[in-house]
């Protein structure tokens, strides 16, 4: 199985959203600490207010996995807390096996 990096990348619902994204993403450092098969995560800010996260797995399967718990009733909190930041119609996701 060859390792794999996810890129997200969106816009804020509003510019002076970046405090609140900066705390969820300390928290959703914290939470896959201790996922299984997840290996970095990082995110960064344009100057035109584009978020990026970079996230690397072991697998695309162990990645797979992963998102389809995040869709559970554990995580809707999170989720329904993730839609108020995030503009989802900006979003988009590629994932690329490492080389």
């Amino acid at each position: 199985m060859k390792s794999v990096v996810a890129l997200v990348s969106f816009k804020l619902n509003e510019d002076i959203l970046v405090e609140d994204w900066k705390k969820m993403s300390d928290g959703i450092n914290q939470s896959l600490q201790n996922v299984e098969g997840f290996i970095y995560r990082d995110s960064a800010i344009s100057d035109d207010g584009n978020v990026y996260c970079i996230l690397k797995w072991e697998s695309a399967e162990k990645q797979e996995a992963f998102l389809k718990t995040m869709k559970g009733d554990e995580f809707k909190n999170e989720m329904d807390e993730f839609a108020r930041l995030v503009n989802m119609e900006t979003m988009k996701s590629e994932v690329l096996k490492v080389i």
